[in-house]
């Protein structure tokens, strides 16, 4: 792979603001985020992944240190911030104009407890047992080093230490199966071409005729770390960790569906809202009954203990698995607990 190109893709701001313009990027038309996040929160009423994962499996906050792997401008790790999730936090990224914007980002909103650094997670040490908390939020589909890089994130985490992740997790480069691409293509044209306005630069202000599904070749050339090994994240991770939770957060049809035509799809237009349900519908029938699989999924996991030593007892092991259901248990009756709290306070509120 040639890292020094994805290095400056990456850099590239305009790139950025292209690939998630609100005109073009599906997960930009705010009624399909507010799906998105209700299903990659497993159907929780939570405001976002984010937030699903701290109550859910780290209710005592903040923690001491935690770790952006591929934080890009720094999105995810202000909304840390915000949340008071951490006393420190480490964040890196093999490109340097993203990790200049998250700096500058965050130096603007006085995070001073977050540090940015440009490296390659691959080739860098991220040293043993330091983290609570290791977060990728579509970064880990740029890895091609999966094993390696997951052995790493393991062996950084604290005894109890936990990996989130919100990824991609379909076809590599998108090569979708002739199912997925089949499904894709029919329901484009159930859209009426009213809503198939393109607003991307090489047809804007044309009627789409086709979905606009990827060349995996052209994927590869023109980003060679897009989705590069994508479909070995979750047997990759399921190696190295015991996942907690995997929720389906859909995407399967609605991500090339609506990409360059997400700006017909407005709250104001009642006609489009319509159109987004019944896509969602259709989405879900495919998705939950098992005729695609999800591309996009949040993970929560914890590393898997060292094995047991030769003389280890059965009894020793059953204490090892029951500690680690206690540690889980424990977290979601915290998690629980803060959920009574603050109903409570609503309905204080009302009386």
């Amino acid at each position: 792979m040639d890292k020094h190109k994805v290095a400056e893709r990456w850099s590239d701001r305009a790139v950025a603001f292209d690939a998630f313009s609100p005109q073009l990027y599906w997960l930009a038309i705010p009624a399909v985020q507010a799906r998105h996040q209700r299903r990659a929160c497993g159907g929780r009423n939570y405001a976002s992944w984010v937030d699903y994962c701290l109550a859910e499996f780290m209710p005592s906050l903040p923690a001491e240190r935690m770790l952006s792997i591929g934080c890009g401008h720094g999105a995810l790790e202000r909304q840390l911030f915000a949340l008071r999730a951490f006393e420190a936090c480490d964040a890196f990224d093999i490109a340097p104009g993203a990790i200049e914007a998250a700096r500058k980002a965050a130096a603007e909103a006085g995070m001073a407890s977050i540090r940015y650094e440009s490296r390659d997670i691959e080739t860098m040490d991220i040293g043993e047992g330091r983290y609570d908390a290791v977060w990728f939020n579509g970064s880990l589909h740029h890895i091609e080093a999966l094993e390696s890089v997951l052995d790493k994130v393991r062996r950084a985490l604290k005894p109890n230490g936990l990996l989130f992740f919100h990824e991609y997790v379909g076809a590599d480069h998108f090569a979708f199966s002739p199912a997925q691409r089949a499904a894709i293509e029919h329901a484009f044209f159930l859209i009426p071409e009213t809503y198939r306005k393109s607003f991307a630069a090489h047809d804007f202000g044309e009627t789409a005729m086709r979905a606009p599904l990827p060349d995996p070749i052209e994927v590869a050339r023109a980003d060679p770390s897009e989705a590069v090994r994508s479909s070995a994240i979750l047997p990759a991770v399921s190696a190295a960790f015991d996942v907690l939770a995997l929720n389906a957060a859909g995407g399967s049809l609605l991500q090339f569906l609506l990409s360059g035509i997400a700006g017909n799809f407005r709250a104001d237009d009642a006609k489009s809202m319509h159109l987004l349900s019944m896509l969602f519908s259709i989405e879900d029938a495919l998705i939950d009954n098992g005729a695609l699989g999800s591309d996009f999924v949040v993970c929560a996991a914890r590393p898997k203990r060292a094995p047991l030593s030769a003389g280890s007892t059965d009894a020793e092991a059953a204490l090892d698995r029951i500690g680690g259901e206690i540690d889980h248990l424990r977290a979601r009756n915290a998690a629980a607990l803060a959920d009574i709290l603050r109903l409570r306070e609503r309905v204080g509120g009302r009386t």
